[in-house]
């Protein structure tokens, strides 16, 4: 599978005429402002808002491998002619973003800037990859009140197809977790140079708050979960 050059991905990205300053992915990128965004970014507030008939169709998957740790992100931009633009952007470590102030040197800031790796996938990938959200329940509804721990792995689906608005969670390792379908074929297209942060067994969330050494340095203040409702995240 080709890695498309950044001008023809933009292409796709912008087919809809939307600006890269208004992208949303844009108000999560830069450490000083994601802790201001992020939570709206998880949820797919932006797509909420623009789905309706006639609009982009576009799927938002994050995958939580521990905040501190990892997170990746994965953008599908749905074509007409069924093919599909796929961006992915990866954090690793990095850490509490809420100490970080957004007038930093651009350099400072730089290690905890997304990592972004762009595909194309052709028609009958992006059939493939429906088919696996739709095997995994991924365009919901979501379990009311199933709670989402910074320190825990999990991931979310927000989407937006024919106008109408879909969210769904998988926390690990409930259940749920094991319906995820599409997280290997998410892997594999995956061309960020960051080895993906497997699940893997851990105390509960709850026995974990503020106990490791990093969060011994920096308390406690850092730590936040994420609630579902009935057809996305509450508001926090």
């Amino acid at each position: 599978m080709r890695t498309l050059s950044s001008l023809a991905f933009g292409l796709i990205l912008f087919v809809s005429g939307t600006a890269w300053a208004q992208r949303s992915d844009r108000n999560v990128d830069m450490p000083g402002v994601r802790s201001l965004n992020w939570f709206g970014y998880v949820g797919g507030d932006d797509i909420r808002a623009a789905c309706q008939p006639g609009g982009r169709n576009r799927v938002r998957l994050v995958y939580n491998a521990l905040w501190e740790e990892q997170v990746r992100a994965y953008e599908v931009f749905l074509q007409p002619d069924g093919t599909a633009g796929l961006q992915t952007d990866v954090l690793a470590d990095q850490g509490n973003v809420s100490n970080i102030l957004a007038e930093s040197a651009a350099d400072v800031l730089s290690p905890w800037r997304m990592k972004r790796g762009q595909r194309l996938l052709d028609a009958a990938e992006t059939r493939r990859l429906i088919d696996l959200l739709q095997a995994s329940a991924a365009f919901g509804p979501p379990r009311d009140g199933l709670r989402l721990p910074d320190n825990d792995f999990w991931w979310t689906v927000a989407s937006c197809r024919n106008g109408i608005w879909g969210f769904q969670a998988y926390h690990y390792p409930t259940d749920g977790f094991a319906n995820v379908k599409f997280a290997e074929q998410l892997f594999a297209w995956d061309n960020v140079k960051v080895p993906v942060n497997r699940p893997r067994k851990l105390e509960p969330a709850e026995f974990r708050r503020g106990l490791d050494s990093h969060s011994a340095r920096r308390g406690r203040g850092d730590r936040w979960i994420l609630v579902v409702g009935k057809d996305g995240l509450r508001p926090r």
